[in-house]
C-alpha cells in the first residue's frame, strides 16, 4: 500500500468502488490524485456479511493511515437508490446464499467506519470521473461504458447527470437486443439484455464455445486473437457489431458526442474499437447531417481508476443531487 504526504489544505477522501469481481478502496485527494490504494478480489462467493466485513475492514486500514480523513464516497455496481444510500439487490452479487435483497450500505459502512458515506452507481462515478479529469472533460454530453463482470452506463446530457424515475439509475447495460435469445442468459434472469454479450465475462463465456475450452480467460482469447487466431477474432468481430448495434441505441437515446469505454475488458479495445465504429458509421449513416449524430469512441486515459475517482468525487461533492455536475466547454463540430 504506496502512501504521500499531504499537501497542505487539501481534502482528503476515501473512496471505494465495488464491483461483482473486484474491490478498489483508495485515498483520494480534492484534485483526484490516488493517494494510496489496494485492490483485492470481492468475496461475493462467501455472501453479503462477508463482503460488508471485507469493505470495512478495508476502509479502516486507510483511515488509521490517513486520520483525516472525514467522508467516504462509495462507487458500487447496481441497482441502488443513491438518495437513501441503499442497494437494490445488486445484479451480480448473488451467492450460494442467493441474492442480497435490500441493503443499506451507506449506513452500514458508515457505522464500521465512523465516517458519512455517499453512495453512487459505479457508472455513474466513473462518468463523473471522466468528467472531471478524464476523456470526457470537454464534452457536456458524454456516456461512459464499464466493460467488466457486467455491463455499466452513465450519462451526462448537456452537462447534467442523467438519473431515471425513482432516484433510480438508467441501467441501460439491460436493454434487450436480441430477445429471448437463450445463448444469452443474464444476471437480471432476462435473455437476450445487452449485458449478456457485451460484459467481459460475458464474452468470455460465448468466446469460450468456439473454443470448446471452458478453461480459456478473455486475456487468452484476447491473446489469440493477437496472433491472428481465425476463432478469437470471429469473436471480437461478433462482438463488435454486437457492440455497435447497442451503442445505436444508446445514441439515438441519449445523443452523447463522445463515448467512453472503462473496465478491466476495456484493455481489450483495439480487437474490437475500430470495427465497432466502422459498424456504428454505417447505422448512423441517415443521422449524421445537421448535427452529426456519430459520437466520438474512446478509451479511458484514467487507467482503469474511473470508478475510484467517481466514488472520490461523490464524497468530495458530498453527492450529486439532481443530477448537476460541472459543465464543460464542447468542442463538438456541427
Amino acid at each position: 500500500m504506496a502512501q504521500k504526504a499531504q499537501t497542505k489544505g487539501e481534502e482528503q477522501v476515501l473512496a471505494y468502488d465495488l464491483g461483482g469481481t473486484k474491490v478498489a478502496v483508495g485515498v483520494v485527494n480534492s484534485k483526484g490524485k490516488i493517494l494510496a490504494e489496494i485492490r483485492e478480489p470481492v468475496v461475493i462467493d462467501q455472501g453479503k456479511k462477508a463482503v460488508l466485513e471485507q469493505l470495512g475492514k478495508l476502509g479502516r486500514q486507510f483511515i488509521n493511515k490517513y486520520p483525516k480523513i472525514k467522508s467516504v464516497g462509495m462507487a458500487s455496481a447496481g441497482p441502488l437508490d443513491p438518495y437513501k444510500g441503499i442497494l437494490l439487490d445488486p445484479t451480480n452479487f448473488a451467492s450460494k446464499e442467493g441474492t442480497w435483497g435490500i441493503v443499506p450500505l451507506a449506513s452500514i459502512l458508515s457505522k464500521k467506519l465512523k465516517r458519512p458515506v455517499t453512495l453512487e452507481n459505479d457508472a455513474a462515478a466513473a462518468m463523473l470521473a471522466e468528467h472531471w479529469l478524464g476523456a470526457a472533460k470537454k464534452f457536456n454530453n458524454a456516456m461512459i461504458l464499464t466493460l467488466g463482470t457486467g455491463l455499466g452506463t452513465g450519462i451526462i446530457s448537456n452537462g447534467e447527470l442523467v438519473r431515471a424515475g425513482q432516484h433510480m439509475h438508467p441501467e441501460a447495460g439491460h436493454i434487450i437486443i436480441n430477445y429471448g435469445d437463450r445463448t444469452a442468459p443474464c444476471g437480471c434472469g432476462n435473455f437476450g439484455c445487452a449485458e449478456a454479450y457485451l460484459s467481459g465475462r460475458s464474452f468470455t463465456r460465448r468466446a469460450r464455445q468456439r473454443f470448446a475450452n471452458p478453461q480459456l480467460t478473455g486475456k487468452d482469447i484476447a491473446d489469440l486473437a493477437r496472433k491472428r487466431d481465425p476463432r478469437a477474432l470471429a469473436a471480437f468481430e461478433e462482438y463488435a457489431e454486437q457492440m455497435a448495434a447497442t451503442l445505436n441505441n444508446y445514441v439515438v437515446l441519449y445523443a452523447p458526442e463522445v463515448i467512453v469505454f472503462t473496465g478491466s475488458f476495456a484493455d481489450a479495445a483495439d480487437l474490437f474499437l475500430k470495427n465497432t465504429q466502422r459498424h456504428l458509421e454505417k447505422l448512423l449513416e441517415r443521422r449524421r447531417a445537421g448535427i452529426d449524430m456519430m459520437p466520438k469512441l474512446m478509451v479511458s486515459t484514467l487507467n482503469n481508476n474511473a470508478g475510484l475517482i467517481g466514488g472520490a468525487y461523490v464524497a468530495l461533492q458530498k453527492g450529486v443531487r439532481g443530477g448537476q455536475v460541472l459543465k464543460s466547454k464542447s468542442k463538438k463540430k456541427a
